[in-house]
């Protein structure tokens, strides 16, 4: 059984609802970067940024643990 990466599961579902909670529309509009433990995500937003960033966690099973804000 080989290992699991954050890089192969589908994404768009754990943006949307790390997302959600800061009221953030998410379009096709984002970036991921993969960082073997968890995946950044920025996110284009109106904001003086121009953008929102998380970090994805997940568990063994590919399956969305905690995220963390970029403040």
């Amino acid at each position: 059984m080989s290992k699991w990466r954050p890089s192969s599961y589908t994404i768009e579902q754990a943006i949307k609802e790390a997302t959600r909670y800061d009221g953030i529309y998410v379009g096709s509009n984002y970036v991921t970067k993969d960082h073997g433990d968890y995946i950044e995500v920025c996110i284009d937003a109106d904001n003086p940024k121009g953008h929102v960033s998380y970090d994805l966690y997940f568990d063994e099973n590919g399956h969305l643990d905690h995220w963390e804000a970029h403040r």
